[in-house]
């Protein structure tokens, strides 16, 4: 009999996400790869994230998770660079604030922004920040968390999850300055949460929140691949 979606289905697509994760690293790791292995961990994660929500959605009530997408979602893409802009317009005088000197360093945009990394390896990391992150956190944040808690009332599921969603972005954050940097970044991940969990309440699927996920992505991404020397002009 097919079971709804639980909080323990969301455990254990994360655990699935790092043990993909892992398992890729070390098979680089073995195989001597060097620049490689960030995309090589990632790819594992994505990999295990939906390899778990494969094997788990043949026995849920809802298995498709609302993923349906339909051409007329594309213009969400826009929104969700519209929405990234006016976040960190509205975020600028507390970044200058706690971060002088720049903003708080994250992981991937600093390989992607590095001037010495390869273009494979910019443009797989920006492949998979604007499809492959906005396709799976999706599925696993407004898929199968937002179905567990929708018990608890709507609102409330919706603050959950964004809550959850914007601690989880803290993970690659500058551990020496996580405060500051938690100051910085949660908000903004927060309210994009909300915003992706009502669309996806109101919509009934999960193709918008997709779409809008993947525009803020895709803004991010784009400035850190930009030359240094022309976003110190543009500032």
């Amino acid at each position: 009999m097919a079971r709804p979606w639980t909080i323990v289905d969301f455990a254990l697509v994360w655990v699935g996400g790092f043990a993909g994760t892992w398992l890729f690293y070390g098979v680089g790791t073995m195989i001597g790869l060097d620049e490689g292995l960030i995309v090589l961990g990632l790819g594992g994660r994505y990999l295990g994230n939906l390899g778990v929500l494969w094997m788990l959605a043949r026995r849920r009530a809802d298995s498709t998770l609302g993923l349906s997408i339909e051409p007329k979602d594309i213009r969400y893409v826009g929104l969700g660079i519209l929405i990234q802009i006016a976040s960190a317009i509205l975020i600028e005088p507390l970044a200058r604030i706690l971060f002088p000197d720049g903003p708080p360093p994250q992981q991937i945009a600093e390989i992607i922004s590095d001037p010495g990394a390869s273009v494979m390896l910019k443009l797989s990391l920006f492949s998979a920040a604007v499809l492959l992150a906005p396709v799976t956190e999706e599925l696993m944040f407004r898929g199968v968390l937002l179905r567990a808690m929708e018990h608890r009332g709507r609102r409330i599921a919706m603050v959950i999850t964004a809550l959850v969603f914007a601690l989880v972005h803290l993970l690659g954050v500058d551990p020496d300055r996580f405060l500051a940097s938690a100051a910085v970044v949660a908000p903004p991940i927060f309210m994009l949460g909300l915003m992706l969990a009502w669309l996806t309440i109101r919509e009934g699927r999960l193709g918008p929140a997709i779409f809008l996920h993947s525009g803020w992505n895709l803004l991010a991404a784009l400035v850190f691949l930009l030359p240094g020397e022309l976003l110190e002009s543009v500032s």
